[in-house]
């Protein structure tokens, strides 16, 4: 909106949506590209630090975080961990997190963010839903960070008063009074994002429009805040953000899906669509894709095929990967209480129901390597023969755990859930400002299994990656069972 603001250039540092042919660097290069580029996807996490660590296509001089942990979370991520320790590798590394987790940990600057209960957000909506729908998040309970003043206004610490704070800083444009636009400014979180709720509000088409919260409704809407204090909602200020440059006021429109948690179409449009779905698929589904066999290999420079194959496990180099005299195969998944940040392991009520993971595999298995229920085992790999995580910091962690012997998994294979193990995220103590803060034992137990995933043999800092959908590999990695 503002006829100043800041625009990207270049090429992302993880190279995704970017072909590598029409780079300076081809130019001077030619193939092979020292790492992959990822011309048909976007969201290649697991590329980011080791693209640094290697320092290509450039170097970085900072680092920022928010919302992941990709140490934790990224096969092979463990060796993150070399770069992130390495001040030549990452002379700043700045984490937004609402915890020390196992990768801000390494963070030069930890500062606190708010927590989903205490923030705005517009998640993204599952693909399998029938009928269209936008979720919006807002804050439900007054947040446990402290307060700032940015732009003079008083807000809660978290990652968007952390941006605001370095434009009034740096006075960038698009930010503080008039950022928006004559008399819309940008000095809150929530001049962002309510004006994103007054788009929901507003449809994609003409006549779209929400209908105004009724005056019960705009009742229900105070009386179930009236806990919050002016730092997170401020009903006059509110309004003020999300009047249109014509002068209209789109505030009952937002507090109508506000109330309702986003917007979401009539049920009708599924009930009254009969055997067919209510929203067809309006592109064409093609077997044969064009753009992709039209693209190179950035090692090899041969054309990828535009039709689906079945191909061995593959490393950088477009060669079949050796993984020497490993026979079990690793395979991980979610346990369905340790999905995300907001169940387990800090949801301790979950931990009645399972307290750890454990490595789970077949009787016949479970028979050949001598082992059974509630054994402790490791697990080792080609590339961490001694099967742990090394911290970096004097430490390390096995990745070991207790034996679950089942019938329902394949002999020869190995199976460990995801979201146990930790040794940061409130599990190790840490010093804050002179004062000890103890670990809580629970959130160690189990084991993260990520450390024993396979390393690109080429790139050797990266997991086994997709080169045409950009997925990093959590199911082609070989291991042993040692019993403990």
């Amino acid at each position: 909106m503002h006829p100043n603001k800041l625009k990207s250039f270049g090429h992302k540092i993880n190279r995704e949506g970017e072909h590598y042919e029409s780079s300076t660097l081809f130019q001077e290069n030619g193939y092979p590209a020292r790492r992959p580029w990822f011309p048909h996807t976007g969201n290649v996490y697991q590329e980011i630090i080791p693209s640094a660590q290697t320092g290509y296509p450039y170097k970085i001089k900072a680092l920022m975080t928010h919302k992941g942990t990709p140490v934790l979370s990224s096969p092979a991520g463990h060796k993150m961990i070399e770069a992130l320790v390495d001040p030549n590798v990452i002379p700043l590394y700045i984490a937004s997190d609402i915890v020390i987790g196992e990768t801000s940990m390494y963070a030069d600057y930890i500062f606190p963010d708010t927590a989903i209960w205490e923030r705005y957000g517009t998640p993204h909506t599952t693909p399998a839903s029938p009928i269209k729908h936008s979720k919006t998040r807002q804050p439900t309970v007054e947040p446990l960070v402290e307060k700032v003043k940015v732009f003079g206004e008083e807000m809660h610490t978290n990652m968007e008063a952390f941006m605001l704070a370095v434009a009034e800083k740096l006075k960038l444009p698009g930010y503080g009074k008039n950022g928006f636009g004559p008399g819309m400014d940008f000095t809150r979180q929530e001049d962002f994002y309510l004006k994103m709720v007054a788009n929901l509000a507003a449809g994609d088409k003409p006549g779209e429009a929400l209908s105004d919260a009724t005056a019960k409704e705009m009742k229900i809407f105070r009386k179930s805040r009236r806990h919050l204090s002016k730092a997170v909602l401020d009903e006059q200020r509110f309004q003020k953000s999300v009047i249109d440059m014509k002068g209209t006021n789109w505030w009952k429109k937002v507090v109508h899906v506000l109330n309702k948690g986003g917007r979401m179409e009539d049920f009708d449009a599924y009930r009254n669509s009969g055997d067919k779905l209510p929203h067809k698929f309006g592109k064409m589904f093609n077997i044969y894709v064009e753009e992709v066999a039209l693209t190179k290999h950035p090692y090899t420079g041969k054309r990828f095929s535009g039709l689906g194959l079945y191909l061995p496990t593959l490393g950088y180099d477009d060669k079949p990967v050796d993984q020497g005299k490993y026979p079990l195969k690793l395979i991980t998944y979610k346990e369905i209480i340790g999905g995300q940040s907001r169940t387990l392991p800090n949801d301790y009520y979950l931990s009645a129901i399972g307290p750890e993971n454990h490595i789970i595999i077949n009787a016949v298995t479970a028979a050949e390597y001598g082992v059974k229920d509630g054994d402790l085992a490791k697990l080792v790999s080609p590339g961490n023969t001694d099967g742990v995580w090394d911290l970096k910091n004097g430490e390390t962690k096995p990745v070991a755990g207790k034996v679950k012997v089942v019938q329902g998994l394949r002999p020869g294979v190995v199976s460990v859930s995801w979201s146990y193990g930790h040794w940061a995220y409130g599990s190790n103590d840490v010093l804050i400002d002179g004062q000890a803060i103890p670990g809580d034992e629970r959130r160690k137990k189990g084991l993260c299994p990520n450390a024993v995933m396979h390393v690109d043999p080429v790139l050797k800092n990266v997991a086994l990656e997709d080169l045409i959908g950009g997925s990093a590999s959590y199911y082609d990695s070989k291991v042993n069972l040692v019993k403990l």
